[in-house]
């Protein structure tokens, strides 16, 4: 089996409102990216990692990653203008032979190594699979300022990445969607509006995204103290 990795880096970080982008800012020493690819780059199950970067980004931070990995297994492309450009532009680069790609976001660095594997074994028989963990909170849908109703969790889930794909399958509905200039906010979202089935496998919550201020400081909290543990 040939499995790839599409890591998504082309972000503007404008919620954080730096001047760096957010994957590049340093934790450590370290641009926020590399602790993402930390958890694919020496994964046995990984064979080649493909990063979107914006284009102004690529001189600089090309040659600082292979400095960093010293590595064959990854490629660094230029993003497009929308997230979903970019990992099509990444899939347009994927062998033929490739059996199954993940689609991680480049700011989200505590997915674990256990996870990655039991999401492609799934992935394996069904062929799309999410990461998702429940929902805790009480929700509603309001209009404006007032309630209009309060929405059972009982089949809601907060999804999370990196979601993985048959190769075949989801080049297919990403070409579909170009084709009809389709935008949706997850490539998860293409197979369902084309009618493919997709599966979910219950991850931890830690792994969330790193979208504004607090959440780079709790990321920074967690790395430097060596918080997150990796189930043996």
């Amino acid at each position: 089996m040939k499995s790839i990795v599409i890591i998504t880096a082309g972000g503007s970080g404008t919620r954080i409102k730096s001047k760096t982008k957010k994957q590049f800012i340093e934790i450590m020493n370290r641009p926020l990216l590399f602790w993402t690819i930390d958890k694919f780059v020496h994964h046995p199950e990984i064979d080649q990692i493909i990063i979107t970067l914006p284009n102004s980004e690529i001189e600089n931070y090309k040659e600082i990653i292979e400095q960093e990995y010293k590595t064959n297994i990854i490629s660094i492309i230029a993003g497009g203008m929308q997230r979903q450009d970019s990992v099509y532009n990444a899939l347009l680069i994927c062998q033929e032979d490739t059996d199954f790609v993940l689609i991680h976001d480049g700011v989200r660095p505590f997915i674990s190594k256990n996870e990655i594997s039991n999401l492609m074994k799934k992935a394996y028989s069904k062929h799309a699979v999410l990461p998702v963990y429940k929902v805790k909170n009480t929700i509603k849908k309001v209009c404006e300022d007032k309630v209009l109703e309060t929405i059972s969790r009982d089949n809601l889930v907060n999804v999370l990445t990196p979601q993985v794909f048959q190769y075949k399958l989801i080049k297919q509905c990403h070409e579909k969607a170009k084709s009809i200039n389709l935008y949706c906010t997850d490539d998860a979202a293409l197979l369902e509006y084309f009618g493919y089935p997709v599966y979910t496998l219950e991850c931890s919550s830690v792994n969330f995204k790193i979208t504004d201020k607090i959440d780079l400081e709790i990321a920074t909290y967690l790395i430097q103290n060596n918080l997150i543990k990796e189930k043996k």
